[in-house]
């Protein structure tokens, strides 16, 4: 019974930090440009790339199950509607990036299935998803306050930027909004991890005085 809930205290600890893999996920997709660039045309190795690249949707999908429970299912609160739907749907899109990724460049589905593509369409929905519900996540975050807005409205905004550029092509335009969203991921996990490490050192200093509920509050 003690080590069964031992390990469950584990488990819930290692969920609540999570959202902390909303920054290396992030930066992965952000430099994913420089990564095409490199592995297209300097190493003529376009396929090394999409290889590696899951781990930059899989990291995101991690990240944002921490953050959904470090606000909400940890914390015995009930998220709105605009913050359930929106976090199903940008894991399921992140998910489906992953695996339309890996039917395409491990599998091969698409050299089998020419003409329907279906892991390079799953892939494509997939991206599709996971920006268009990571911008319903961050609107709602913003909107009920779960987040400080120095960390919820560039996270949003970045969001429809990665939206705008996988719907369609606008070439360095569009390379510039695929970097936001990256960047718009990052900087939501630093303003939670500034935010949150503010709350503990005011812990310290006035002990039996509990910080603000809300993560990421901080003056950024």
């Amino acid at each position: 019974m003690a080590r069964s809930r031992r390990s469950r205290t584990l488990l819930s600890r290692a969920l609540g930090l999570g959202w902390l893999l909303c920054i290396p996920g992030g930066v992965l997709w952000a430099l994913s440009p420089l990564g095409v660039y490199l592995s297209e045309y300097r190493y003529k190795t376009p396929e090394v790339f999409w290889k590696l690249f899951p781990s930059a949707p899989l990291l995101l999908v991690l990240g944002i199950v921490g953050l959904y429970a470090h606000l909400f299912a940890l914390r015995g609160r009930r998220a709105g509607g605009l913050e359930r739907v929106g976090f199903a749907v940008a894991v399921l899109g992140g998910l489906l990036t992953v695996a339309g990724d890996v039917g395409k460049f491990y599998v091969r589905l698409d050299d089998i299935y020419l003409m329907s593509a279906p892991a390079y369409r799953t892939m494509r929905v997939g991206l599709v998803l996971v920006c268009g519900g990571a911008l319903l996540f961050g609107f709602g975050v913003a909107r009920e306050r779960r987040v400080a807005l120095a960390g919820a409205l560039p996270f949003a905004v970045g969001s429809l930027g990665g939206l705008i550029s996988v719907v369609r092509d606008y070439g360095p335009v569009g390379e510039a909004m695929w970097v936001m969203f990256g960047v718009g991921w990052a900087w939501l996990g630093l303003v939670v991890l500034v935010g949150e490490a503010r709350r503990l050192i005011r812990e310290r200093r006035t002990p039996g005085k509990r910080g603000r509920v809300n993560a990421g509050q901080t003056s950024i």
